[in-house]
């Protein structure tokens, strides 16, 4: 009866020895290993303001700029007189961008007389493209005296994002 047991023992080793082996010559086991990593640059920036157009006896200033805002200071002499600031914008990125939202402010408390308008900017701006877009600075023809006020400021948000590539 003993010897029965043991090699019924033996039998049962064997058989898991055996399945142990069958089973790794049959089974494999895969390693995955990835590495993902963004190599696209976002570069949209002003890259020029010039004054275009000054009539005699205004004053354009010297516009700055650098790459995310604009300045400038127009002295308008009379009625009718307007300065034009032409400014540009590139894409000197990897990614292609599209125009997102466009808003200018006037000064409330500003004088009525002064009128600030903007040209249409391009909506979409691919890798290595430019737009140009003008900011006219117009003393309004409709005046009867020289106010006591005599600004107004203009606040701008143009701002570009990333374009989905569909």
């Amino acid at each position: 009866m003993h010897k029965n047991k043991m090699i019924i023992l033996i039998a049962f080793l064997a058989t898991i020895i055996l399945m142990t082996t069958g089973y790794s010559t049959f089974a494999t086991d895969f390693t995955i290993n990835g590495t993902a990593e963004i190599t696209g640059e976002w570069d949209v920036r002003i890259t020029n303001i010039t004054a275009t157009k000054v009539p005699d006896g205004c004053d354009a200033g010297t516009p700055t700029f650098t790459k995310d805002s604009i300045n400038f200071s127009a002295k308008l002499n009379k009625p009718g007189d307007e300065i034009i600031y032409e400014v540009t914008i590139e894409n000197l990125g990897t990614i292609d961008a599209e125009l997102q939202t466009i808003i200018f402010t006037e000064e409330i408390d500003g004088i009525e007389e002064i009128n600030y308008t903007t040209s249409e900017l391009k909506k979409d701006l691919n890798v290595g493209d430019s737009t140009t877009f003008n900011i006219m600075v117009t003393y309004v023809k409709k005046t009867e005296n020289i106010p006591d006020v005599k600004t107004k400021t203009l606040m701008g948000i143009i701002e570009y994002v990333q374009k989905e590539n569909v």
